[in-house]
């Protein structure tokens, strides 16, 4: 499936704020299961960008804006080709409780994070969990079911940094609580799982996806699994990151100097083509092509927007407020 993904976040202030520090991960990257025809950039102002990868590898763009300005506006666009292989055949072959010892690589996504943190009421739903038994396909497909009915889907209740016990609690969430109790329900059983962000072409959604990987083992690899909706991921998805949580891996963040109140806005659209127009350059002239560019290392709190006293003005810290569904 050929499919367009225009993702557009503006950003405005009350008051004109200078030393917009930005970096935003919006480009999807091409492999086994998807292929990248073609992304592009644009910011306004328009500024020069750098690219560079974190580390897990996903890519980022990083810019400032540094005359006073009260928008900013960054606009991403992509054609990519999905042809995912199937997930739960490939799982259906590894009986449990798969490879083990797991490979260095996947050990981080057995730990505690962040927003997968550890605590009485995850402890709790691990103790409910059924023994895990069968193939890797059926302890996968039980931990969905089991999710399912942990978590009702209700937009508004959890924020952007609510950590998985809060949503316990709660009994409901998003797509981001949905995938950060399927990872602490896979990690609590010895099974690597990390958190996917992304998009998904499925009517009425209008924000990025959030869903997760499974290991599979050397030979089956990781695995998309859809917590949201039970399922495992076809080719509707389209991968942006992976992390350990949302926490490594927001659509954006960054900070600004002023003191005005910022006000954030995105639009995602995704939807299938027949074929990559030969011309489209309504993206404009910025181009951001795959690859690794420069590394540039800078320390960014995570949490909601907070003040730190400055000479010259008030610095906020930002990151992204609106969840992923």
């Amino acid at each position: 499936m050929l499919m367009r993904i225009v993702h557009e976040t503006k950003l405005g202030y009350n008051e004109p704020v200078s030393e917009n520090v930005f970096e935003v991960r919006m480009a999807p990257p091409g492999n086994e299961d998807q292929t990248v025809l073609g992304y592009r950039l644009r910011t306004t102002p328009a500024v020069p960008i750098t690219t560079f990868r974190d580390g897990f590898g996903n890519q980022v763009e990083l810019f400032n804006v540094l005359a006073p300005h009260r928008e900013v506006v960054v606009r991403a666009m992509s054609f990519v080709r999905s042809h995912r292989r199937p997930g739960k055949e490939r799982l259906a072959e590894v009986a449990w409780p798969g490879e083990f010892p797991p490979p260095m690589e996947t050990l981080e996504f057995l730990q505690p994070s962040q927003l997968v943190n550890a605590s009485p009421e995850l402890e709790a739903f691990r103790k409910s969990l059924p023994e895990p038994s069968g193939s890797l396909a059926d302890v996968v497909e039980m931990l969905l079911t089991e999710v399912g009915r942990r978590l009702q889907y209700e937009k508004k209740v959890t924020t952007a940094w609510t950590p998985v016990s809060e949503a316990l609690s709660l009994g409901r969430g998003v797509c981001q609580d949905f995938a950060h109790l399927f990872l602490g329900a896979c990690r609590g059983i010895g099974l690597p799982a990390r958190y996917v962000s992304g998009y998904v072409n499925h009517p009425g959604e209008t924000a990025t996806h959030a869903w997760c990987q499974v290991w599979g083992g050397t030979r089956a690899g990781w695995v998309d699994v859809d917590p949201t909706r039970g399922t495992f991921v076809v080719d509707e998805h389209v991968v942006i990151g992976v992390g350990r949580d949302y926490g490594d891996l927001p659509p954006n963040r960054g900070v600004w100097k002023g003191s005005a109140k910022e006000t954030i806005s995105v639009s995602v659209k995704v939807e299938p083509v027949e074929r990559m127009p030969s011309d489209w350059t309504d993206v404009g002239s910025q181009v951001v092509r795959n690859g690794n560019g420069t590394t540039h290392r800078r320390k960014y709190q995570n949490g909601n927007a907070n003040a730190m006293v400055m000479s010259g003005g008030r610095v906020m810290l930002r990151q992204q407020q609106s969840q992923q569904q």
